[in-house]
C-alpha cells in the first residue's frame, strides 16, 4: 500500500472512532436526562399581573435516534409544542430546540443539581426537575428588578399508556383548483386550523397597462373566490409588468389600486419590470398567496 492510501486509510479510521466517541458522548450527556422520560399529565398554570390560568396539559418525553436525542411533546387547550434536545460535543453543551405552529428556536441549556437549565435570554430561562413526589416540574421565570418571577408552571404525575392520548397529528390536503395543460391556477393547502392558497400568475385584457391591471386584480379575485378566500386573505403579491416605467407605471398602479379597494390594507407586494410575458399583447401578470384562518 502506497503512503497515499495509507494516510486515506487512516484518516478513515480516525473519523470513525472520533464520530462513534462523540455520539457516546452525547449518549452519556443525554442520559442525565432520564428523570424526563415517560408520559405525563396534569395542570399548566400561567402567571400574569390581572389573573391566574390553568389548563390541563399532556407531555410526551421520549429518547430518540438511538439515545443521541430526546422528543417532547406537548398538547394542551392553549399549546401544541415539539421540542427536540441534542447535545454538542463541539460546544460542550445541551440545545434545546422547540417547534410550534408559529414558528422556531435554539437554545442552550446546561445539567446541573438534578435540574435541566435552559436560558433563552438574560431575562427568561427554564427550568425542568423531577420532585421527591415524584412530580415531573417545568417552569419558565422571567427577571423582574433582580428577582426570579415565574411566568408558567406544569405540575405532571405520570401517566399510564393506556390513559395517555398521543399528541393529535395535523392532517394536511391539497386541492387543484382549475387546472389546465401546464399549470393549476390554484393550490389550496388545507391545514388543522388554517388553509393556504397559492394563486398562479393571472393576466388581464385591454389595450393598456391600466387596463389589464384592472382586469388582472379582477381575475385573481376570481380565484380567491375559489378557493373560499377573499383579497384581505391575500398576505403576499407579485406584479410583473413589462418595460417597467417607475415614473408612469408606479403612479398608475395606486390609481387602480385606490379605484378597486380604497383604502383597504394591502398585502406586501414585490415590483418586477420584465422584458415581456408569455403573450406579446400581455403586459402585467399578478400572482399571489393568501391565508384563510378557519
Amino acid at each position: 500500500m502506497n503512503s497515499s492510501k495509507l494516510f486515506k486509510a487512516l484518516m478513515i479510521v480516525i473519523f470513525s472512532i472520533n464520530f462513534c466517541t462523540g455520539q457516546e458522548t452525547e449518549k452519556q450527556a443525554l442520559a442525565k436526562l432520564s428523570f424526563m422520560m415517560g408520559n405525563w399529565s396534569g395542570t399548566s398554570t400561567e402567571y400574569s399581573v390581572k389573573n391566574t390560568t390553568r389548563v390541563k396539559v399532556q407531555e410526551s418525553v421520549n429518547y430518540i435516534l438511538g439515545g443521541n436525542a430526546i422528543a417532547i411533546d406537548v398538547t394542551s387547550s392553549s399549546l401544541d409544542l415539539h421540542t427536540i434536545i441534542t447535545y454538542s460535543v463541539k460546544d460542550s453543551c445541551f440545545y434545546y430546540q422547540p417547534f410550534n405552529k408559529t414558528g422556531a428556536g435554539k437554545y442552550k441549556g446546561k445539567f446541573v443539581d438534578g435540574k435541566f437549565l435552559v436560558t433563552f435570554n438574560p431575562k427568561n430561562k427554564l427550568t425542568f426537575e423531577k420532585t421527591k413526589k415524584g412530580e415531573f416540574h417545568e417552569y419558565g421565570e422571567t427577571l423582574i428588578k433582580g428577582k426570579w418571577i415565574k411566568y408558567f408552571e406544569d405540575i405532571l404525575m405520570p401517566a399510564p399508556s393506556n390513559n395517555y392520548t398521543p399528541v393529535k397529528k395535523n392532517k394536511i390536503t391539497r386541492e387543484h383548483i382549475d387546472p389546465i395543460t401546464a399549470l393549476t391556477n390554484v393550490v389550496a393547502i388545507d391545514h388543522e386550523n388554517h388553509k393556504t392558497i397559492y394563486i398562479a400568475g393571472q393576466v388581464g385584457t385591454g389595450k393598456t397597462k391600466e387596463m389589464q391591471l384592472e382586469t388582472a386584480y379582477k381575475a385573481i379575485e376570481k380565484r380567491l373566490a375559489q378557493a373560499g378566500a377573499t383579497f384581505a386573505d391575500l398576505v403576499e403579491m407579485k406584479i410583473y409588468i413589462v418595460d417597467y416605467d417607475p415614473d408612469k407605471d408606479l403612479d398608475m398602479f395606486f390609481k387602480v389600486r385606490k379605484k378597486l379597494y380604497g383604502n383597504i390594507k394591502m398585502p406586501p407586494n414585490v415590483f418586477i419590470g420584465i422584458s415581456s410575458l408569455y403573450s406579446k399583447e400581455k403586459l402585467i401578470e399578478l400572482s399571489g398567496t393568501a391565508i384563510v384562518i378557519k
